[in-house]
């Protein structure tokens, strides 16, 4: 009897604490989530990489690639593949290289799986799945810029010679187009193949899929920014002219916002077309579609934000780290900050969101792994740099 007792007593207590978490408290069972905004894991480089300012991109099956930034240019940087717990997949290098792999080029993954990035090195990288070399393109500079992937496997880069090129899937050179100064901005491409990039010769370039000029539009400062698309092929884009523009398809001006410092940060669009962007004058924006101030939101930071673009979650909220101060936000899409993360070193990486909520983000010598509540990127047309997990570079097609 006594062990009947017992029993019933346990099984009545276990059902009101399922009632209390499903009826009055669903935090009883939550409580053991991971708080947003907390580190799930972190990486460190190795001895010879001293800067993770690439980009992480994603690959199908959750693997996180990045590139590593040398020392100097008598080390060697590399290439990284990370499994999802953050434990080494593999490290591509290239040591008998008189400059360094690494630096600022953000790997793009192919529909088959091909890893492109762009190296210091002056070098375009295709790399297979498991970390060995396809094919490699030379330019005459180095590549600062990150690679687009076209609808049929075409691959776009700039390079720090002036030129964009274009190339095939076995990495032939198709064709290159030449600009009047050096391209660190990465290539977007708009459903019908346009090719949209600026160059620091202060232009934002429109161009046919074969490699002939469509238009190009005259800023009054570098164009290192790297454009986004809108739902209706609105083309948005900084310059250190301290203005946000925002272009026509033909290339015609629609509007322009001016901020108090640089844009070099690249926008990113929520899912009600919003625009976010961030600016050296110490803070982040939102504007509305016709380029009217939503709201603004100050850094920690007199630099505000450099190269780090945001992406916008699921949820709405946004993310992006700041230049010097070394703080990585999330801000709801009223600008209210929600938390924020302390690396303690400049963050030019911009953060990637996978569908288990992880943002991922390099700075210093670390790739870092976030707790958030954002199951994933917005369904918006361009919601993080370089448009996907994948960073193709890509708008999507309109009803696709």
């Amino acid at each position: 009897m006594g062990n009947t007792m017992s029993k019933l007593w346990g099984l009545g207590l276990a059902l009101a604490l399922l009632v209390m978490a499903t009826d009055k408290g669903p935090d009883l069972f939550q409580a053991a989530q991971p708080a947003p905004g907390t580190l799930k894991w972190r990486f460190q480089l190795g001895q010879t990489e001293y800067i993770v300012a690439s980009s992480p991109a994603i690959g199908a099956d959750g693997t996180i690639y990045f590139g590593a930034a040398a020392g100097s240019l008598t080390e060697v940087g590399s290439f990284y593949a990370l499994n999802p717990d953050g434990t080494l997949k593999w490290r591509f290098q290239q040591p008998d290289e008189p400059l360094p792999l690494g630096g600022w080029s953000s790997p793009a993954i192919g529909a088959d799986g091909t890893i492109y990035f762009g190296a210091e090195n002056f070098y375009l990288y295709a790399l297979n799945p498991d970390g060995t070399m396809k094919w490699r393109f030379g330019t005459g500079l180095s590549i600062y810029s990150s690679p687009a992937i076209g609808a049929d496997g075409t691959i776009y880069i700039g390079s720090a010679d002036y030129r964009l090129y274009a190339l095939a899937p076995d990495g032939k050179k198709k064709w290159h187009f030449q600009t009047g100064y050096s391209i660190i901005s990465s290539p977007a491409i708009g459903p019908d193949g346009t090719i949209y990039f600026g160059s620091q010769d202060f232009h934002l370039y429109s161009l046919n899929p074969d490699g002939t000029l469509k238009w190009r539009f005259k800023t009054e400062g570098l164009v290192d920014s790297s454009p986004a698309i809108g739902a209706d092929g609105t083309i948005y884009f900084g310059s250190t002219d301290d203005h946000l523009y925002a272009l026509n398809p033909d290339g015609t001006l629609k509007w322009r916002f001016k901020a108090a410092s640089n844009i070099d940060s690249s926008p990113a669009i929520g899912p009600d077309g919003t625009i976010y962007f961030g600016s050296w004058d110490g803070y982040f924006y939102a504007l509305n579609p016709d380029g009217a101030l939503k709201w603004r939101f100050k850094t920690e930071d007199v630099h505000g934000v450099d190269f780090s673009s945001p992406a916008v979650g699921a949820d709405g909220i946004i993310y992006f780290g700041s230049a010097l101060g070394g703080y990585f936000y999330a801000l709801a899409p009223d600008g209210k900050e929600k938390w924020r993360f302390n690396t303690g070193y400049p963050i030019n990486s911009s953060p990637a969101i996978v569908a288990d909520g992880t943002v991922y983000f390099g700075v210093g010598r670390y790739l870092y792994a976030l707790h958030s509540s954002s199951l994933g990127l917005a369904d918006s047309p361009w919601p993080m740099f370089h448009h996907d997990l994948q960073h193709t570079g890509r708008a999507s097609t309109p009803g696709k």
